[in-house]
């Protein structure tokens, strides 16, 4: 049967679903042409097709409301276990543009290929993927494979706004007993990432001129030197309360992203990479105490503390390891070497640093994995793309794993 599945994967096919997907811009919240064109192309082939739509009310100027995802289902007998194949839609933008756009040689919207790389916005993260994951489950269908499990596949939005869409199939029922996320993560199979805590820090001061006064410019400089240099490792015993994790090492690590300054306010956003027993509740306790430090030690500093940074971005909490022995990860490990010849990194892997929509899968027991194609050099990128091979490489393991699982 192997030998069949991986026959039936043409490897232009996935390579040409990725180009595809890229002519289709699909920026955050605005995801819906590209969902319906992933659900038309599913319905074509003969998955039960759901178009969710996954609602925005946390943004009042949106056109209309909703994005709309696509979750394809290939039914099984019910006799066994069932699989998720999953990856997000949104691209990262900057105020609905790619990231500094007039450095980009290459068409952010073009899928175009040179010297074994596909270039185009999206490409990494995760059109590759989500072309991976369509032409995976679609080498299963043409295999003819009796399917004791259902094999989904689920065309998530918003994974870069906090998961909102991952977080609505859950609230919709859809549980798997297996699910793999298909994050760009250079073919390492990923058991484990961290997860975000995202929030602001307001300090209140005086405004005047000519005359000296309480400067809230000089006290945002007094807690960004409290928090440490961006993304080095905070120390353990410092400020932050954390029992370090072996397969995350060098984590938590924190950055200031983003100063704003008005009248007698200056606002510093943070992002705190949290590792598994760090809650968002827990990030809130050492921050104020860590604050209040600060205000007695001057009382003219005065804060407010917000988490998350807003309702629009929910944070990501950071999840346990899945089993390195467990019946997914043991069916990737095989179906990786089969097709590479070589055992693939498990742990944290390429991604170690980033979070995905693992977490809230996770949160409600199903046993997840991060695997897809893709190496990020840095981020965010600049004429984003992909090496061709790890897109073929990908399909072909996945389709083998999802053999397995659910047949």
């Amino acid at each position: 049967m192997n030998e069949q599945i991986l026959a039936l994967i043409d490897p232009a096919e996935p390579v040409e679903l990725t180009q595809q997907l890229i002519r289709t811009p699909s920026f955050l919240w605005h995801e819906s042409t590209l969902g319906h064109w992933i659900a038309d192309w599913m319905r074509a082939r003969g998955f039960a097709v759901e178009l969710q739509a996954v609602p925005l009310p946390h943004l009042p100027n949106h056109p209309t409301g909703v994005t709309h995802q696509a979750i394809g289902v290939l039914r099984g007998d019910g006799s066994g276990p069932s699989l998720m194949l999953c990856g997000h839609t949104d691209t990262s933008d900057w105020q609905g543009r790619p990231f500094r756009e007039g450095d980009w040689q290459h068409d952010p919207f073009g899928g175009e290929i040179e010297g074994g790389k596909l270039y185009g916005l999206g490409a990494l993260n995760m059109k590759a993927g989500v072309a991976a994951i369509l032409c995976a489950a679609d080498a299963v269908r043409r295999a003819g494979l009796h399917r004791r499990g259902d094999l989904i596949v689920a065309c998530v939005v918003a994974e870069t706004g906090g998961g909102v869409g991952a977080v609505h199939l859950i609230e919709e029922g859809l549980r798997p007993d297996f699910c793999i996320v298909t994050e760009a993560g250079n073919l390492d199979l990923g058991l484990i990432s961290v997860g975000y805590v995202q929030g602001k820090v307001r300090l209140i001061g005086e405004f005047k001129h000519r005359v000296p006064y309480n400067n809230p410019i000089e006290q945002a400089a007094k807690l960004i030197q409290a928090f440490g240099p961006a993304y080095q490792p905070i120390p353990a015993g410092s400020w932050l309360r954390y029992t370090p994790h072996a397969l995350l090492p060098g984590f938590p690590r924190m950055a200031v992203r983003a100063i704003e300054h008005f009248q007698d306010t200056t606002t510093l956003t943070f992002d705190l990479r949290t590792i598994p027993g760090m809650t968002e509740e827990s990030v809130r306790e050492d921050l104020t105490r860590l604050l209040d430090s600060l205000a007695a030690a001057d009382p003219t500093f005065h804060y407010e503390l917000v988490i998350p940074q807003s309702a629009q971005q929910p944070n990501m909490p950071a999840r346990p390891a899945t089993p390195g022995g467990s019946p997914l990860a043991a069916a990737l490990l095989r179906s990786h070497t089969r097709v590479t010849g070589e055992a693939p990194l498990v742990g944290a892997g390429h991604r170690i640093g980033a979070t995905a929509d693992t977490c809230h899968f996770k949160g409600v027991g199903i046993e997840c994995i991060e695997y897809g194609p893709g190496f990020i050099p840095v981020w965010p990128m600049v004429d984003e793309c992909i090496d061709v091979d790890q897109i073929i490489t990908a399909t072909q393991v996945l389709a083998l794993t999802a053999a397995e699982i659910v047949g």
